[in-house]
C-alpha cells in the first residue's frame, strides 16, 4: 500500500512539473503573439500614412497642370489624404488599445499560471 501511495505521489509530482513546463511555454507563446500583433498593427498604421503621402504627391503634380478641372481633382485628393491620415490616427489609437488589452490578458493568464 505504501508503494502505491509513493507511486501516485511521483506521478502527481511529474504531472505538476509537466504543467509548469507547459505554462512557461504558454507564456512565451503569448508574449510572441503580442509582439507579432504589435508589429502587424504598426504596419497597418504605417500603410495609411504612406498612402496619404502618395496622394499629396499626386496632388502637387496635378496642381502644376492647367485647367480648373485639374485643380478640383487636386483639392479632392488633398481631402482624401486628410481622410486617410485621420484613419491612420484612429488606427494608432486602436492599436494602442488592443496592445494594452493584450498585455492585460497576458498578465492575467501569467498570474493564473503561477
Amino acid at each position: 500500500m505504501k508503494t502505491i501511495a509513493t507511486f501516485f505521489a511521483v506521478i502527481l509530482f511529474a504531472s505538476n512539473s509537466m504543467a509548469a513546463s507547459q505554462c512557461a511555454e504558454l507564456k512565451k507563446e503569448l508574449q510572441a503573439m503580442q509582439k507579432a500583433q504589435a508589429q502587424i498593427m504598426a504596419s497597418l498604421v504605417n500603410n495609411h500614412e504612406t498612402f496619404a503621402s502618395s496622394l499629396e504627391e499626386y496632388s502637387t503634380t496635378v496642381q502644376t497642370a492647367k485647367g480648373s478641372a485639374v485643380k478640383a481633382v487636386s483639392k479632392e485628393m488633398d481631402q482624401s489624404a486628410q481622410a486617410f491620415r485621420t484613419r491612420g490616427v484612429q488606427g494608432k489609437k486602436m492599436a494602442t488599445q488592443l496592445n494594452a488589452a493584450t498585455g492585460d490578458l497576458l498578465a492575467r493568464v501569467a498570474s493564473c499560471l503561477n
